[in-house]
């Protein structure tokens, strides 16, 4: 399994954009010491929240690598929605986040404990 396709059948669950129009950031109960402001604050939007939910349940739990791909792309919207919220954007098309921010952050959650055999099977080819 290659990272571009388990991208291509996972990008268009997310349509042609993300709405995060109701985002609010606010101050978490417990700030890390040395973060910077903006990793000081955190971010919720139910808009956003409601569509991952919704692939999430869409892809299912036994496409471990599509699910995966869900977590891996919604950790990296996530971050491009806070930017983008506090320039006064209020969404994101998921086809303009570079890929390859998306195959380090999939490698980096496959290099987490649990995930040996996944692992060894994810191939690390970025077409």
């Amino acid at each position: 399994m290659t990272f571009i396709e388990i991208y291509n059948r996972i990008i268009n669950h997310w349509g042609d954009k993300i709405d995060f129009s109701d985002g609010v950031l606010f101050e978490p109960d417990h700030k890390t010491p040395g973060t910077t402001p903006t990793d000081d604050k955190s971010f919720q939007s139910n808009l956003f929240s409601k569509q991952w939910d919704n692939i999430e349940e869409i892809v299912g739990t036994d496409d471990t690598y599509g699910d995966l791909m869900v977590w891996t792309m919604y950790q990296v919207f996530h971050r491009h929605a806070v930017q983008l919220f506090q320039k006064n954007i209020y969404q994101l098309k998921p086809t303009d986040i570079d890929k390859k921010k998306l195959k380090n952050n999939i490698s980096n959650n496959l290099n987490a404990e649990s995930w040996e055999e996944e692992l060894l099977n994810y191939k690390r080819v970025l077409e």
